[in-house]
């Protein structure tokens, strides 16, 4: 006759280990998650939906404002950022003359209001020291209420300090 073996019964030192090790092991994890959460995630951007600012070119600052650069003008700075949003700040010099042109072929839905400081120090895409909205004395600006045919949103402020030429910072945002 064939004897079966009777199944084996688990001792306790066994299951001590046992437990142990799963203790140890949700301990670890628990570690590993804390350790992960607590690493500086300043320069890392886990989920890049916005690039990092870029020098902006004249024609870019055409495209992305839908602005037209008069005869003269000097692009001082600009910078632009695309993702979600696309943002772009222009700082730019332009004989005084040239103004009302400037404005009148960049259809902005609004007039150009004395004293208005549309654009401040918040609306420098690119960070950086040349942007100073803010030391402008006598100034005119215009803020878009309703976006342009294509989403974007623009902003101006002229600083009018100078007799022979003015100083335009630009704000233009889509999305």
């Amino acid at each position: 006759m064939i004897e079966t073996a009777a199944p084996r019964t688990r001792n306790r030192s066994g299951t001590a280990a046992l437990v142990l090790g799963c203790i140890s092991l949700l301990l670890s994890l628990i570690a590993c998650g804390v350790a992960g959460l607590s690493v500086d995630s300043n320069d890392i951007d886990l989920l890049p939906v916005q690039s990092k600012p870029e020098v902006a070119s004249a024609a870019q600052v055409e495209a992305v404002a839908h602005v037209t650069l008069p005869p003269g003008s000097v692009l001082l700075t600009a910078a632009y950022s695309n993702g979600l949003e696309t943002q772009l700040s222009a700082k730019v010099r332009m004989p005084r003359t040239e103004l009302d042109a400037f404005v009148a072929a960049a259809n902005f839905t609004t007039a150009l209001a004395p004293g208005l400081r549309a654009v401040d120090a918040k609306h420098n895409v690119g960070g950086g020291n040349l942007w100073d909205p803010e030391t402008a004395k006598t100034i005119s600006g215009l803020d878009e209420e309703q976006p342009t045919a294509e989403g974007t949103r623009r902003a101006l402020l002229v600083n009018l300090d100078a007799p022979d030429a003015v100083t335009v910072y630009l704000y233009a945002s889509r999305g």
